[in-house]
């Protein structure tokens, strides 16, 4: 390998590659650098230091961009892979860095990429390896690759989906990185497309929208992630985790109960309705059966 390489991440996924990092390339990274996010109940940072003893690697707990640089500049680093960094990396210094970004570049450029994909009914989830620019992800490719998403799967099922395409474009590409061989190719001038940053409250369903909508809606916030909710009546937080489309034709006020089964608790919609089948209620974690917890046909959710 002719250029330093280092590794800058965090969590379950930059864990992952950084694990097929020390595989793919062993003896060849010079040093991890984490944040310190052991506070987060995500944290794997345990993790990630038993792996550098492992493999004899130094790992730095950095809190500040000051201190990442200053670790990039005592290494030489010419090369940083990085997965689950929450600081501005320094696109203008002499280190190249390369990442994946859940999407299909220019497509759902930005925050929560998958969450967009589903919420607007993608019917497949993308992953591409780029290197990083001064831009929003408008970085040069290396390569992407897809995996269908069929309309039950929710957002955890594509966040596994994506680590899977995250590792094998790892597997196929980082050794022609590291040695300097890589193609990069100009991500298209047409087609991009921006997300924002999400927050809980983002989460609130809309009745009114169309069965499909809200159906999408639903499954792209579910665990990991907090839960698309709506309110009762009596002003408690119910919080959807599973959901399905209703298949009959559906009148009723958006929001009112249709029926309560066996198999769930139909629910109208602006248009069609939808099936709750896992809930909770206000600060509950526990998922129920929505037929255990909506008992009653007349209740609406506002």
């Amino acid at each position: 390998m002719s250029r330093t390489l280092v590794f800058m991440g965090s969590k379950a996924a930059g864990l992952l590659l950084c694990e097929t990092i020390c595989e793919l390339l062993p003896g060849c990274l010079a040093a991890i650098f984490c944040p310190d996010d052991t506070a987060d109940d995500r944290s794997v940072l345990a993790s990630f230091s038993s792996l550098a003893e492992q493999h004899s690697i130094p790992l730095h707990v950095v809190a500040t961009r000051v201190e990442t640089l200053r670790w990039l500049d005592h290494y030489d680093a010419r090369i940083a892979l990085v997965h689950g960094w929450y600081q501005i990396i320094p696109v203008d210094g002499a280190c190249e860095f390369y990442g994946f970004h859940y999407s299909p570049l220019p497509k759902y450029r930005g925050n929560a990429p998958l969450v967009w994909q589903i919420i607007n009914g993608e019917k497949e989830i993308g992953v591409s390896f780029f290197r990083f620019s001064a831009g929003m992800d408008e970085g040069p490719l290396i390569a992407q690759a897809a995996a269908p998403l069929s309309e039950n799967e929710n957002i955890g099922d594509a966040l596994n989906k994506a680590n899977e395409l995250m590792l094998s474009l790892a597997r196929l590409h980082v050794r022609s990185l590291a040695s300097g061989e890589i193609v990069l190719n100009p991500q298209p001038e047409t087609g991009a497309s921006y997300c924002g940053i999400r927050v809980p409250t983002d989460g609130r369903i809309d009745w009114h929208q169309p069965s499909k909508k809200v159906h999408d809606f639903i499954r792209a916030q579910s665990k990991p992630y907090p839960g698309a909710f709506t309110h009762d009546a009596d002003g408690r937080v119910v919080r959807i985790w599973s959901s399905s489309l209703d298949s009959r034709q559906i009148y009723g006020v958006p929001g009112s109960i249709i029926d309560i089964g066996q198999s769930g608790v139909s629910v109208a919609c602006g248009g069609g309705g939808v099936i709750l089948h896992s809930v909770s209620v206000d600060r509950d974690t526990t998922w129920h059966n929505a037929a255990e917890l909506i008992r009653s046909i007349k209740m609406r959710f506002i």
